[in-house]
């Protein structure tokens, strides 16, 4: 039922498919973090369960026009046993259809399950990178999606595992181009495993959905913690004189 954050038509509610539990998870005031991306204050915790979880929000605006490429990205960090929960403790992002294949980004239930991977949901056409998934280990996870201009052709799907934010977008990546997705309504948490997810972020560009604090802001901080320096100093010898 929450709805914070923009481009969204509503707030999350039940979704995924033969998902059985939606309670599960949980808002917390730990986000995740990874190198200089920018953050913010909150994250999404879920404990392993013993059948397969999922809630869903719908997009303002769907994704998957012909001849269209957006970015999408978030953090996630596997937790607790890594392969605990139902079919292997899989968890990661399902990108909503309104019929088959599914885009599935995240640690699978089957296959490379210690890899991160791009797959149809429910585990075909599988395409799995080298980077391990551990817990405890934060992963930020980037994908590019190019829908085709036809109807006919495949669409393209480029996944970038811990590119490094605020940095030129990566020359190669884990590519899947073995199915037509047609137009994506919404986006759904979708696990079974223990994770944290953070920081869903949807662009136009690498850059937008991998964005690190602006350097004036840095700046300032910078100055706000000298100027603190300053007055620590000057009242720590004014205690001392007196």
């Amino acid at each position: 039922g929450k709805a914070g954050g923009d481009g969204f038509s509503g707030a999350w509610q039940v979704g995924g498919f033969n998902a059985s539990i939606q309670n599960n998870y949980d808002i917390e005031d730990d986000p995740l973090a990874f190198g200089a991306l920018l953050r913010s204050r909150q994250s999404v915790r879920t404990p392993a369960v013993g059948a397969i979880a999922g809630i869903t929000r719908n997009l303002a605006s769907p994704l998957g026009q012909a001849d269209s490429t957006v970015y999408f990205s978030f953090l996630i960090q596997p937790q607790g046993a890594l392969h605990g929960g139902a079919f292997n403790g899989f968890l990661g992002l399902t990108l909503e259809s309104a019929g088959e294949p599914e885009l599935y980004v995240g640690k699978p239930g089957g296959g490379a399950i210690d890899r991160w991977v791009l797959e149809d949901r429910g585990g075909s056409r599988q395409h799995a990178s080298s980077v391990l998934t551990q817990a405890g280990s934060t992963a930020l996870l980037v994908v590019k999606a190019e829908f085709s201009a036809s109807p006919n052709v495949n669409d393209k799907f480029t996944l970038y595992v811990n590119p490094t934010p605020g940095a030129p977008e990566p020359a190669t990546g884990i590519v899947k181009q073995d199915a037509i997705f047609g137009v994506v309504q919404g986006m759904t948490l979708y696990s079974s495993g223990a994770m944290q997810f953070d920081e869903l972020r949807i662009g136009q560009t690498f850059a937008d959905v991998t964005p690190v604090p602006e350097p004036d802001s840095l700046g300032l901080l910078t100055i706000g913690f000298a100027f603190f320096g300053v007055f620590l100093r000057r009242y720590r010898k004014q205690a001392a004189g007196a």
